[in-house]
């Protein structure tokens, strides 16, 4: 549990590194940055997903 945990910070962090990033290079007229930053924003959305899904099916477990 407690390695779930630090993934879903880990997650959170690197969406909201994304996010800071996308703003950066909007800013900056970067386009190689945004493409680089919305594809770690969704890799990381992604992940998020698959964790939560992990957790509600072990909940799942060991309730039954």
């Amino acid at each position: 549990m407690k390695k779930q945990i630090a993934l879903n910070v880990f997650f959170y962090l690197g969406i909201i590194l994304s996010i800071i990033g996308l703003k950066w290079g909007m800013k900056n007229s970067n386009t190689p940055a945004l493409i680089f930053f919305i594809a770690t924003a969704i890799f990381f959305i992604y992940l998020k997903i698959r964790l939560i899904k992990d957790l509600r099916k072990s909940i799942r477990d060991k309730t039954v």
